[in-house]
């Protein structure tokens, strides 16, 4: 399984990044568009623990498969990344492991991981009962404008999934 619509973040300039929108008077460069004339109006390369790279929903969704399934390192090391330890600052019964986040949901544990950058928020979610993943990347960062949280949005996107599965 290839990441074949993931890039490096080496510049200002990232082929295919749709425009991002950040809220007028934001902290991060106080324009509300992300991508000035091809350019982001901040570095991107700010972004910290990111890992560098841009990505697609699709490649996110790949690459937790690969993780959380033990096909992007050893298997062996999968049980200390998931041991996980209380983080209820990221919602109620919710485990932080080792660069993962472990939720309860409906359909059984997820793990998986959340992101930000001025303009754009992602989150992505595997669900090991039924050994799918799900991604989903929106261009705002303004949370409060999106009605619910990104990880609420994926587990109703795994009801519909586990509801065809049946």
């Amino acid at each position: 399984m290839k990441l074949t619509d993931t890039i490096q973040q080496d510049g200002p300039r990232l082929k295919g990044v749709v425009q991002g929108y950040a809220g007028p008077n934001n902290p991060f460069g106080g324009s509300d568009a992300m991508i000035v004339n091809g350019r982001f109006a901040i570095n991107p390369q700010f972004e910290w623990t990111g890992g560098g790279y841009v990505s697609t929903a699709q490649d996110l969704a790949r690459w937790a498969k690969m993780i959380y399934e033990g096909k992007a390192f050893s298997p062996d090391l999968l049980p200390e990344v998931l041991k996980g330890v209380s983080a209820s600052m990221l919602g109620r019964e919710t485990k932080y492991g080792l660069g993962v986040i472990i939720r309860k949901t409906t359909l059984g544990p997820s793990y998986g991981h959340s992101g930000f950058f001025p303009g754009y928020m992602t989150d992505m979610m595997y669900f090991p009962e039924h050994k799918v993943a799900v991604a989903i990347q929106v261009n705002t960062s303004v949370g409060r404008s999106l009605g619910k949280p990104l990880s609420r949005v994926l587990v109703e996107v795994m009801e519909v999934i586990a509801a065809a599965e049946h």
